[in-house]
């Protein structure tokens, strides 16, 4: 923003951070948007991290194969269903990795991808609330935190949940705008956990970590989940750049309808 003074110079004034994020959300599709990454992240924690803690827990199997099976199938089809169900609205991000390969990918404004971080840690923390009172007496609800497994060193934690961070992100910017998007996402989703969950739990979702981190009250190596993941997402972000460009260049199809 410029303008000329009356000795003939041109200011420039930039708008403040907060005037930026202030004009994000006074649309009503931008309320929407939010609205809906608010929800979906509320739902997908408390059926993925529940299907952790049901199966763990309440039915007291150990991490068998068939126990990775369902967890896993858990994730992809709350992913992908949810996915699909917000997509029209704000895109079915519902995790901070993809938001943020959105935002370094230029497919959308930093002010916007930090509403949409607000959003998605307050469903989080929400859903593994409403989790935490829906469980039995004696049932702790931080047995929906990802562990690291015995053996596995931080830097080989990072790199597992970079690199499925790095296909999620990837899969996700590839696919977007397509109908078969919420399937594509949701199958990855369940493809990471199949692979990462022995090794470190493989949540692919910092989000979902930090509501039940919070709602437990736990924060072992809570870095991890998030420093890993963005990694990966960061340079699934700049790859699609150099390789695919702006493509098409629709917006829509990483953030729902446009907001104006």
């Amino acid at each position: 923003m410029s303008r000329a003074t009356s000795e003939g110079l041109v200011v420039f004034k930039m708008p403040s951070p907060a005037m930026l994020l202030g004009a994000e959300v006074r649309s009503l599709a931008a309320r929407r948007a939010l609205s809906a990454e608010f929800l979906g992240t509320l739902l997908l924690v408390f059926f993925t991290a529940g299907t952790v803690i049901v199966t763990g827990a309440m039915l007291g199997e150990k991490l068998s194969s068939s126990r990775l099976m369902v967890t896993a199938m858990a994730h992809g089809l709350a992913f992908g269903l949810l996915a699909f169900a917000m997509s029209g609205m704000s895109g079915g991000h519902l995790n901070p990795i993809l938001t943020l390969a959105a935002v370094v990918s230029r497919r959308m404004p930093l002010a916007r991808g930090v509403w949409y971080l607000v959003a998605q840690l307050l469903g989080a923390f929400l859903g593994a609330m409403l989790l935490k009172f829906s469980l039995p007496a004696g049932v702790p609800v931080a047995l929906g935190l990802p562990m690291v497994g015995p053996r596995i060193t931080a830097e080989g934690a990072l790199i597992v949940e970079g690199l499925l961070a790095f296909s999620l992100a990837a899969v996700f910017m590839v696919s977007a705008g397509k109908g078969t998007a919420p399937i594509t996402v949701g199958l990855m989703t369940a493809l990471g956990r199949l692979f990462g969950t022995v090794l470190t739990g493989a949540p692919m979702n910092p989000a979902l970590v930090f509501g039940v981190a919070v709602a437990a009250g736990i924060w072992t190596n809570h870095w991890l989940w998030w420093l890993g993941p963005m990694m990966g997402a960061l340079l699934a972000a700049v790859c699609w750049r150099l390789w695919v460009g702006d493509g098409d260049g629709s917006r829509a199809s990483v953030e729902g309808r446009t907001w104006r």
